[in-house]
């Protein structure tokens, strides 16, 4: 494994072999889990939720299963072969949802008609609906109460460590 630092804090990873990348995800993947609080892990089907990166604030809902298996099924509900795909798509996802993945759209300033996408609930923190609603609906900013809220919630539902009690 290489990796070769680009400007502004970021970097390119390169890989020797095809199960190298794939230990290297396993990995982070390892750590995605253990980093997750308990209560990110109730972040389910039809959740509303926050997630920041970097300093980019991404606002996002994930679809529940009937509105994931509609978005995958589109027009074509009577062809029987679609329906077969979509429900082995379906069950890929829900694979993915089990191992802390969330399938949604995700708006942001960047972005204000959202894009479709994964997170996984370590990155994730869950909001209200009317939360979401009132971001949608002054640009996708951060309201500065909400904030305060939200740090306070992930403050109050992160366990001490045996060495901070």
């Amino acid at each position: 494994m290489k990796e070769q630092k680009l400007p502004h804090g970021h970097s390119v990873m390169g890989f020797e072999s095809f199960e190298e990348l794939q230990e290297y995800m396993a990995k982070a993947e390892r750590e995605a889990i253990g980093n997750a609080l308990p209560k990110q892990w109730e972040i389910t089907w039809g959740s509303f939720v926050l997630r920041v990166v970097d300093s980019l604030v991404i606002w996002g809902y994930i679809f529940t299963e009937q509105e994931f298996m509609e978005l995958e099924i589109g027009d074509e509900m009577a062809d029987p072969k679609v329906v077969e795909e979509v429900l082995a798509i379906m069950e890929a996802q829900r694979d993915s949802q089990a191992r802390g993945y969330r399938y949604g759209k995700y708006w942001s300033t960047i972005l204000p008609d959202g894009e479709l996408g994964s997170a996984h609930v370590s990155t994730l923190w869950e909001i209200t609906e009317e939360d979401f609603n009132h971001a949608r609906d002054h640009g996708w900013e951060l309201d500065p109460a909400l904030g305060t809220r939200i740090a306070h919630e992930i403050i109050d539902n992160t366990p001490l460590k045996e060495d901070e009690s």
